[in-house]
């Protein structure tokens, strides 16, 4: 599915966070390992960065002092799981707990057993799936998304670079849990983390979704919904209070190989093979709110959402159809 370009959609998505945000880099933690010495306090992690080993050395023993400046970055990994992981939470909600396997969110880390049945990740259960349908078509709604083994991924994340920010330490008690106190491996007990964070911060990563169905663009809305409410944290330290971020949508650009007045998408453009990939048919809704672009390919069309607030209403619904068909199928109906 995609070996051939039928559509694609380019969202800028802007993230903002005032709190505190923490993406550990791990060289430090080889770094202190290498020159830490007993009288000499340095922060137990610091921010991410793209420096150099010369710079960041240098960054690395200067810290114990003060706040380190570096060209930081929050890597696209880093926003893609929890996006991920609220757009499973998403699915899950709304489906049977009970649904056969492929019609609600797997668990990528489950291979257990619960009552009678064998529950596997996707990655694991279509390695031993039949070749009477599509690997696209067995695949539960996230994965389809998502991806996993033997499935490629429709969505990718850029790294985003930290467009503005203030570099703090932020030091924190650990409790014990056993007395209740203070946890500290030396006597004197006292704040005994030391970590290096960011605050109020802000950045932009460009996601791209390579031949969507229009479900997928809908779940994404709500996602984004979500991330807007400020109900989803990224980074370490979530327990912590750390990384409660904002989303906003800045830029929606669609690219079809052919000029169109509609949003269209796999079931509207692959008619033929829709069957075989287990693709809902839906027609392609009419959108008035976008601007052709020049065309930087001659065979491509490119269009740019000017309301991104209508686009989110429009596609929406879309995702409610697709669960509405899914939760038909778990009641032992046939998807039509």
């Amino acid at each position: 599915m995609l070996k051939r370009k039928l559509c694609q959609a380019d969202i800028t998505w802007e993230l903002t966070c005032s709190g505190p945000l923490l993406i550990r880099d791990e060289r430090f933690t080889e770094w202190k390992a290498i020159h830490k010495k007993k009288d000499e306090i340095f922060p137990d992690c610091i921010f991410l960065s793209r420096s150099t080993k010369a710079d960041f050395d240098k960054a690395a023993r200067e810290s114990k002092n003060k706040p380190p400046e570096l060209p930081f970055f929050v890597p696209g990994t880093s926003i893609r799981g929890p996006f991920r992981a609220q757009a499973e939470r998403i699915i899950r909600s709304l489906l049977p707990e009970n649904a056969e396997d492929g019609l609600t969110a797997c668990d990528p880390f489950l291979q257990g057993k619960q009552a009678d049945r064998t529950l596997l990740s996707c990655s694991k259960r279509l390695a031993k799936a039949g070749k009477e349908k599509s690997i696209y078509c067995q695949a539960c709604p996230a994965c389809r998304l998502f991806g996993c083994a033997g499935l490629g991924s429709r969505i990718t994340f850029t790294d985003a670079d930290i467009e503005q920010h203030a570099s703090v330490f932020r030091d924190m008690i650990g409790i014990d849990r056993f007395t209740g106190g203070v946890y500290s491996p030396e006597k004197g007990g006292g704040a005994n983390m030391h970590f290096h964070v960011l605050e109020n911060t802000k950045f932009t990563t460009k996601i791209s979704v390579v031949n969507f169905e229009m479900w997928q663009i809908g779940l994404l809305a709500y996602v984004f919904r979500d991330f807007a409410e400020q109900t989803v944290s990224i980074g370490y330290g979530k327990t912590k209070g750390f990384g409660l971020v904002k989303g906003e949508v800045k830029d929606i650009i669609l690219t079809y190989p052919k000029a169109t007045t509609r949003i269209e998408h796999l079931a509207s453009l692959m008619k033929d093979e829709n069957g075989y990939y287990g693709i809902i048919n839906c027609e392609a809704p009419e959108f008035e709110h976008v601007t052709d672009l020049p065309q930087a390919m001659s065979f491509y069309c490119q269009k740019k959402v000017t309301d991104i607030p209508s686009f989110m209403q429009t596609v929406a619904p879309f995702f409610n159809c697709f669960i509405d068909e899914l939760n038909k199928r778990a009641g032992g109906e046939e998807i039509q």
